[in-house]
């Protein structure tokens, strides 16, 4: 998912900066970058991971009962300014929009394994050194446990899931392994796992120009203060593609000449599609970490709903309703994948909504098509707020 490159730090300003570190949440604090401290955190894998810190930021402000959390769960290159100036989904969360903050304590967790103020690659070993790949392999289940901890950390009691591509991975993971305290997720551009061409393009040819980078040195690059620049610059720029469809192309770019500078001024581009993706290659470097671009994009690779059980073992832990929502021009979530996982899920007696937005702007559509996406949230949180009322007349 492409959000907005709004950035201007280096990555490796990105691993030295002076974060604002708030030690405990109070009311006021809408929007600032706090660091959860959550110890020793144990892996799918069964590795462990020492003094784990998860940055995050909320807006909005806990009820008595701690049971109005909403937790937006971000995309691959995204973090955790969902709301507010700049916010990646800023028409969707604030007062009076869909996931209103008169209402709801919302929270957005930058995601273990990244490199925007969590634990990751990029953060500093036992030993005084930067991790590298002696960081070990995460998983979606990894991500998700430590957004756990910093929920149970602050006594939250109920949480709403929401999140879109990658973060559609993380909503689907709260729904089946932490179904105790989950009031409903929204599955947005996402499905039970990534198909192969998502995997190939968007994955695998995307890590394998990073790592064919001289200057990726086994990850090591941190340690010699030198950056694979090109290699995420290139993965990014396969990646880019896979969240635009053949029309969004067309419509923005056919075959206009270039109007950007070229990184190559001597063999192109000649199209400004070229030029494009070599801006947004460029935009990507200044702020992400190419290691943590390894690692999470293996993670989305590796999901499948299903793992440890089968799918239906794990349909039968939802006991909350569920939103999903395919776009018409995705092809690294096809519409149809995701139609038919709400489906089976209603098979099983579940409540699993699917709503469709159509739409010329690919995969991205969920960060664009506001006039499509918001009342669809609306609707669903309203079905939520129905259903705890139904839930404590009953009780």
């Amino acid at each position: 998912m492409s959000e907005i490159d709004n950035n201007p730090a280096t990555t490796n300003e990105l691993m030295r900066r002076h974060l604002h570190v708030v030690p405990s949440y109070r009311p006021t604090q809408d929007g600032v970058l706090k660091l959860a401290q959550l110890g020793v955190v144990t892996l799918e894998h069964g590795d462990t991971l020492e003094n784990v810190t998860i940055a995050w930021r909320s807006w909005g402000e806990l009820n008595a009962a701690r049971d109005n959390a909403v937790i937006i769960l971000h995309a691959l290159t995204g973090d955790s300014l969902a709301a507010g100036d700049g916010g990646w989904w800023e028409p969707v969360i604030g007062p009076g929009k869909p996931i209103d903050t008169r209402r709801h304590f919302v929270l957005c967790a930058n995601v273990l394994g990244g490199c925007q103020g969590s634990t990751g690659p990029a953060s500093k070993d036992a030993f005084g050194g930067y991790y590298g790949l002696r960081f070990p392999l995460i998983t979606i289940g990894d991500i998700v446990t430590t957004q756990r901890k910093l929920v149970d950390s602050l006594g939250i009691t109920r949480v709403i899931a929401i999140g879109g591509s990658i973060g559609g991975f993380q909503a689907l993971e709260w729904a089946t392994r932490h179904a105790d305290i989950v009031a409903g997720t929204g599955c947005i551009a996402a499905a039970g796992n990534l198909n192969a061409l998502g995997i190939a393009v968007h994955g695998e040819v995307g890590r394998r120009a990073i790592m064919s980078d001289p200057n990726w040195l086994n990850g090591d690059y941190l340690k010699y203060n030198v950056f694979p620049e090109s290699g995420l610059a290139i993965a990014r720029m396969a990646a880019m593609t896979t969240y635009h469809s053949r029309e969004s192309l067309g419509n923005r770019f056919g075959r206009n000449p270039a109007v950007r500078a070229s990184l190559y001024p001597e063999f192109g581009p000649t199209f400004d599609v070229e030029g494009y993706l070599h801006y947004h290659g460029k935009a990507l470097v200044r702020r992400f970490d190419a290691n943590s671009y390894l690692y999470l994009t293996r993670a989305m690779d590796m999901y499948d709903i299903g793992r440890d059980g089968g799918d239906a073992y794990w349909f039968d832990k939802i006991n909350a309703p569920m939103l999903f929502v395919g776009i018409t021009s995705d092809w690294l979530f096809p519409p149809d994948d995701i139609e038919l996982l709400a489906a089976r899920l209603r098979d099983r007696g579940k409540d699993a909504c699917y709503k469709l937005i159509n739409s010329p702007n690919g995969h991205d559509a969920f960060l664009k098509d506001w006039d499509q996406l918001n009342p669809i949230m609306t609707d669903f949180m309203h079905h939520l707020a129905a259903d705890t009322r139904r839930q404590e007349a009953t009780s």
